[in-house]
């Protein structure tokens, strides 16, 4: 008789005990599935926000830009915003000539980025590298970047930032972005 109703009362302390931790477990995992729900940008917000990209991406600021850096950008990097069909390309690597083979790899491009100061102050500066533009993204946290320079140069090496825990940060991608823009273009994979 002393054991069953030992028996019991760890039933009736720790039972009560048990079944709290367990509602909690489940409220928690609802309310987070009630957040990341509600958090959810709705059709209109995600329409607004592309619109917005897509306003500072075919309006672009070079000379609020280069005031902000104190130095001037190479003038085919202008002239690729100038070309507003090109600008607006998305979704596609590029993959350099003569590199064909297992080793070889595609530099994946998502968007570019607007060519204004708001971009300059969220996207990635190097202090090593010094003064310069990411110009596209490769939407997993790595850009493509381009040097400014006290005298405005036609060219500049195209570097990959990459930010996405890649071996390839701070490789040059291309000697210049005129051969960069103009390697074959593939689907993205």
């Amino acid at each position: 008789m002393y054991h069953q109703t030992v028996d019991k009362l760890l039933l009736f302390v720790f039972g009560p005990l048990v079944f709290a931790a367990a509602l909690l477990v489940f409220a928690t995992g609802i309310r987070r599935t009630i957040e990341r729900f509600r958090s959810r940008p709705t059709p209109h917000e995600l329409k607004a926000t592309y619109d917005t990209y897509l306003r500072r991406l075919l309006n672009p600021q070079p000379d609020a830009v280069e005031r902000e850096l104190d130095k001037l950008l190479p003038e085919r990097l202008l002239r690729l915003y100038e070309d507003k069909a090109a600008i607006q390309s998305a979704g596609f690597q590029l993959e350099k000539p003569g590199k064909r083979g297992w080793w070889s790899k595609p530099w994946q491009v998502y968007c570019f980025e607007p060519l204004d100061v708001e971009s300059l102050n969220e996207l990635p500066y190097e202090e090593e590298l010094g003064p310069g533009f990411c110009f596209a993204t490769t939407g997993r946290g790595s850009w493509y970047w381009i040097a400014a320079s006290d005298q405005r140069v036609a060219d500049s090496p195209v570097l990959f930032l990459d930010y996405d825990g890649g071996s390839s940060h701070g490789q040059v991608v291309a000697e210049s972005l005129e051969e960069f823009l103009n390697w074959p273009r593939l689907p993205m994979k």
